[in-house]
């Protein structure tokens, strides 16, 4: 009863995970979008807002762990189809075919469940 009550818990929060998933994107393109070197106390205005969106980012981060969404960067692994999606081939003799080369989004897991696979770029057998 329960591991009912618990699988039941989780696919309640299922969808609004997947939505705050969207929320996670946006945030971390802003924060790819700044320059680093951009950053400086030169700009308080910018430095400010660039430091509110990394606490911002990392509270997120924190909060989702906190209810068991974590996330999952396959980078070297071998490609599994059940928390991955192999959006292209990457060619590279010095990975074994199979070996996720290239991650272009992030995947997410709540629980065990894969809410999110992680689109990936897969090593091609030469």
């Amino acid at each position: 009863m329960q591991k009912q009550v618990e699988e039941a818990r989780v696919f309640g929060i299922q969808k609004f995970c997947k939505d705050m998933l969207d929320v996670a994107d946006v945030l971390g393109a802003a924060l790819e979008s700044v320059p680093r070197k951009a950053v400086t106390p030169d700009n308080p205005h910018l430095e400010g807002l660039y430091k509110g969106l990394e606490m911002t980012q990392s509270q997120m981060q924190s909060i989702f762990r906190r209810h068991g969404l974590v996330q999952v960067n396959p980078l070297g692994e071998k490609f599994n189809p059940n928390d991955h999606q192999a959006v292209f081939v990457h060619k590279d003799a010095s990975k074994p075919p199979g070996t996720v080369a290239v991650v272009s989004k992030i995947g997410y897991k709540l629980k065990d469940r894969t809410i999110r696979p992680a689109m990936v770029g897969v090593v091609e057998a030469p």
